[in-house]
């Protein structure tokens, strides 16, 4: 009994000892981030940026960038030539970032994403990110960082916990597209004085994105509006006060989000209200000390004031007709044999939707 537990543990060693797809780090090109963008002649230009792995002896490695460069009429056969370039297997799974020029994007971006959604060697969690002006300018900036995708992801994440931008990837991106009836949000940077900054979000109109942005204040007003509140949320809207400018910073900490859609069958006419409770943080005021802070009379300017902003965000998706609240899925919903009847491109600009925005505030800091 004994020789023959011995046998078993030894077959098992055999076959446990390695495995057979096994290939090691040294064989591979990890791509860390890559670009594209529309060329002038309307080829796509791909930009990899890649990690060197450099031994060194002792199982230490020396990391350096590498950006790799090829151009297509399309994406098929952009993956071959990268791999003709790089001296070892390019592996897309480690790819955080995924980044797209904005004037690529007018053109649709699911095209971009199939590989990637698809690839067995890619990575459906890679955020995407479309870029004001080329995304090479993005991918290749900087270049002392290494890896600069991490410094990019970083970003985002900072961005997301607060409430600045919609946490997006390749899987999340794709599986809305594909859902008629409502649209989405991508998160949008530009480069600053070299520095890769966040400039809000992209407006899309199916997976086309629609050249429309919103900035970060608007871009968190719309996440609220949304349902969508992260770890934080902080807002400095400029108060009208008896003709003078009143600044004051808040924080978000609770949110109760409401909105009903009424659908007239016979006129088709569509009407969606939305209902925004935040309780908020009173970070900062500018007032005279000498005066005692008017909770009520604050409240109601405040919300106010933040109606004003979510009509103006609510008239620039429509401009750009972005259904990101979902309004004709819950049409196909509620109404199938209305929504077969619609053109929804066209009847999405006549819905009339209305925020309304109340704000309460529970804490105040130390400004009592």
């Amino acid at each position: 009994m004994r020789k023959k537990f011995l046998k078993i543990l030894i077959i098992m060693n055999i076959f446990l000892a390695g495995c057979w797809d096994q290939q090691p780090l040294v064989d591979k090109t990890i791509v860390n981030g890559i670009s594209f963008d529309l060329t002038d002649e309307g080829k796509i230009h791909a930009t990899v940026r890649d990690l060197i792995l450099k031994s060194t002896g002792g199982g230490q490695f020396e990391v350096a960038d590498e950006l790799v460069h090829a151009e297509r009429p399309s994406l098929a056969g952009l993956s071959i030539d990268v791999n003709s370039k790089t001296a070892g297997q390019v592996d897309y799974s480690q790819a955080n970032i995924l980044l797209i020029g904005d004037e690529l994007a007018k053109k649709g971006i699911q095209q971009v994403l199939d590989p990637f959604y698809r690839g067995k060697n890619s990575s459906i969690t890679s955020k995407v990110v479309i870029t004001n002006g080329k995304a090479e300018e993005i991918i290749s900036s900087e270049i002392k960082k290494s890896p600069i995708a991490f410094y990019i992801l970083k970003l985002m994440e900072s961005a997301v916990s607060e409430t600045l931008i919609p946490d997006e990837n390749v899987f999340t991106v794709w599986t809305k597209i594909l859902s008629p009836g409502k649209d989405i949000i991508v998160p949008y940077v530009k480069l600053e004085e070299s520095k890769i900054v966040i400039d809000g979000v992209a407006l899309f109109n199916g997976n086309k994105f629609s050249g429309t942005t919103l900035s970060k204040e608007q871009s968190s007003l719309l996440l609220l509006l949304l349902d969508d509140l992260n770890k934080t949320n902080t807002m400095s809207p400029i108060l009208n006060q008896d003709s003078k400018e009143q600044y004051i910073s808040f924080a978000t900490r609770k949110l109760k989000r409401n909105m009903e859609i009424k659908v007239d069958e016979k006129s088709g006419n569509i009407n969606a209200k939305i209902d925004l409770n935040i309780q908020v943080e009173v970070n900062t005021i500018q007032q005279d000390l000498r005066d005692n802070l008017k909770i009520k009379k604050l409240n109601q300017e405040i919300s106010k004031e933040l109606t004003k902003q979510a009509k103006e965000v609510i008239d620039l998706l429509l401009k750009a007709n972005c259904d990101v609240f979902g309004i004709g899925m819950e049409i196909s919903n509620t109404h199938p044999d209305l929504w077969k009847k619609m053109n929804w491109d066209e009847e999405y600009k006549n819905v009339q939707i209305e925020p309304k925005v109340n704000v309460k505030i529970i804490k105040t800091g130390n400004l009592f």
